[in-house]
């Protein structure tokens, strides 16, 4: 019987239709491949954070270096005195040409591929606070237009500085409203706060002013008023303008300034040879209508005259600014109960951190602190509350490279924050190579997954006269073991500085200063390094540095007393065998060769019974040579994990 040969035909149309079905399935299987390695790197972005740039309008190459580089009447003209470099010195605020270096390398090694820039406050310099307040704005409209030629296309997001010496946040609004939308510019012309959602993520950046931190409107004493130690035991009482300390050491009797001259043509600084630019390019300057332009009308202020009423800021807090300082309070927890409810995350940016600074560690309350300690508490709070959706903290303010843990009640590390260095390479005591970070992180949910720091070796871009930035390390590879940028990961690194053994510290200490510090960090030095670290909490940071303060005196005295006491013990060792070498001495050849063995130490215990005086000095010495080299040793006391 015939079957017309149907089931031949079938088999090979299935055979067709197989063949055919795989390889529609292979090209969809490489389709969602190719899709998802472009959706994974759509999910990797960019942005940089810059602090502290610290502008000051006044910097010379012809200035005096012990003069804050100001050029004056008493500036020296001897060949032997240095001369402040093209780029800046590590005694002096940035010039121009500093700056502009910043900006021009940002741009050239990750311009257009950022997703936004950090800018964490204090644009001017430290003794702008004595300019008017049409100068001081003048002289930030200059750092934002540089910023914003920079970066054309992002948007930057500033936070106010304590240096920025204004409370007028309706004019810094205007000048800064070309990046912040009309939401953000409702609170932050208010109180110079606000929050930024970004569309296309899960993240939100929150902007605090973390000048309303270092005041209680009930308490007039602000952390700059205190004494302050520095790290060689030194005391400086932090007096000075504006209540920072800084203008009171170089800024008052420098007699006669060549500074600006407002109506010369270009704004040029008058007295400098390479003549930087102080008003920049006018082209976008039409879009701020009230942002304090009247610059060639404005005066500087006398220097014996301090800041102006409306700059700066007073050590309690008016009644306006009491009542803006709580609205904030209210209006952070708002925001981040809000963002918890939507499942979204935070970035918080401030310029002053919480806790204190690592580098100097006061006697007086708030005199190594920054926010008061009541509002310090209030802070670590609301970040152990909302500790899951904060996915980074970022600030400035200290000019130095460091980070901080935040623990649990229960002692478990829940939320860190990095403290960027300055650009600036001034700092009153120690001062660092200038500095700025580009991060990268998830742009979806603001997981940071890395860092490159970038520094500029001041001393031979003045050498060369070339200002070369480059990287000085990465944060993962950098700290060998630091295999993700997390709380648990940035504890187990702070845990390695207290191991004598661990080379970690040294790697911090150095990155710490910016490759600037020549000094070694040891002893207390470390401690402080390590307390102000991982305990934010002021009364946890006391308790971190009396503890291993005691347990440093009880290891003392526990080797000393066991010193003293292997004196005698020694002596009468000595004397025992003396003797016993002595007895043996004249009887049988069997015990003199079992005891010559003891050689030397039988010529000590005859020597001893013959001058006791004489041996015993000679033990103490040698005791005391022992007990010195074991007070090198210092216990420190590590938070348990």
């Amino acid at each position: 019987m015939k079957h017309n040969g149907l089931p031949g035909r079938l088999k090979m149309d299935l055979h067709r239709r197989l063949k055919v079905f795989r390889v529609v399935a292979l090209t969809w299987v490489c389709f969602i491949a190719i899709y998802c390695v472009k959706l994974t790197e759509a999910k990797i972005g960019y942005f940089w954070h810059i602090t502290d740039l610290h502008f000051d309008s006044y910097y010379s190459t012809k200035g005096d270096i012990l003069r804050s580089c100001w050029a004056n009447e008493f500036s020296s003209s001897s060949s032997n005195t240095k001369k402040p470099g093209p780029f800046g010195d590590y005694m002096c605020d940035s010039p121009w040409s500093l700056l502009e270096s910043a900006s021009q390398a940002m741009k050239s090694k990750q311009g257009d591929n950022v997703e936004f820039v950090l800018w964490t406050g204090d644009g001017l310099s430290h003794g702008a606070k004595r300019l008017h307040e049409a100068a001081r704005m003048e002289l930030l409209r200059n750092v934002t237009e540089l910023l914003s030629r920079t970066f054309p296309s992002q948007f930057v997001f500033p936070v106010v500085g304590h240096d920025d010496g204004t409370l007028n946040f309706g004019q810094l609004g205007e000048l800064w409203r070309h990046w912040l939308p009309s939401e953000a510019l409702q609170t932050f012309e208010k109180g110079g706060y606000y929050s930024i959602e970004q569309k296309r993520s899960n993240l939100r950046i929150i902007a605090l002013n973390t000048n309303f931190m270092r005041h209680d409107p009930k308490y007039s004493q602000s952390h700059s008023s205190a004494v302050k130690q520095r790290p060689d035991g030194s005391i400086h009482y932090a007096g000075g303008i504006g209540g920072h300390g800084y203008d009171r050491d170089h800024h008052i009797n420098l007699g006669k300034h060549y500074h600006r001259d407002y109506s010369s043509p270009g704004g040029m600084v008058v007295g400098s040879p390479h003549g930087y630019p102080v008003y920049s390019d006018r082209r976008i300057s039409g879009s701020y209508s009230s942002g304090g332009g009247g610059g060639s009308s404005s005066s500087i202020a006398d220097g014996s005259s301090g800041s102006s009423s409306s700059g700066g800021h007073a050590s309690a807090l008016s009644g306006s600014s009491s009542h803006e300082s709580e609205k904030q309070w209210t209006w952070l927890e708002s925001v981040l109960a809000q963002s918890k409810d939507s499942k979204k995350f935070v970035y918080i940016v401030g310029h002053i951190p919480p806790g204190s600074d690592e580098r100097h560690i006061g006697h007086m309350p708030y005199g190594h602190t920054s926010f008061t300690e009541k509002n310090n508490l209030r802070y670590l709070r609301l970040v152990k509350k909302y500790s899951e959706i904060i996915q980074g903290q970022f600030f400035g303010h200290l000019h130095s490279d460091s980070f901080r843990v935040v623990y649990s009640d229960s002692g478990k590390p829940i939320s860190w924050m990095m403290i960027a260095p300055s650009i600036t390479p001034r700092k009153m005591s120690e001062s660092n190579n200038p500095a700025m970070r580009l991060y990268k992180f998830d742009t979806d949910t603001g997981q940071v997954l890395d860092y490159t720091q970038y520094y500029l070796d001041l001393e031979q871009a003045n050498q060369l006269g070339e200002a070369v930035w480059q990287p000085e390390y990465n944060l993962t590879t950098y700290y060998y073991g630091l295999g993700e940028v997390s709380s648990v990961a940035l504890h187990n690194l702070a845990d390695r500085f207290t191991n004598a053994d661990d080379t970690q510290f040294a790697k911090y200490y150095r990155a710490n200063s910016v490759r600037h510090s020549t000094q070694t960090c040891e002893g207390s030095c470390l401690l402080n390094h390590y307390c102000a670290i991982t305990r934010l909490d002021y009364r946890e940071l006391r308790s971190c540095l009396e503890t291993a303060a005691k347990a440093m005196a009880s290891k003392n005295g526990s080797t000393s007393a066991h010193g003293i006491g292997l004196v005698p013990l020694m002596a009468t060792l000595a004397l025992l065998i003396g003797a016993y070498c002595a007895s043996a001495s004249g009887g049988d050849n069997r015990v003199r060769y079992a005891i010559s063995g003891l050689g030397l130490l039988c010529d000590i215990g005859k020597l001893l019974i013959g001058n006791v005086c004489v041996v015993a000095v000679l033990l103490c010495g040698c005791a005391s040579l022992l007990l010195g080299s074991s007070l090198t040793v210092v216990p420190v006391s590590v938070r348990s994990k």
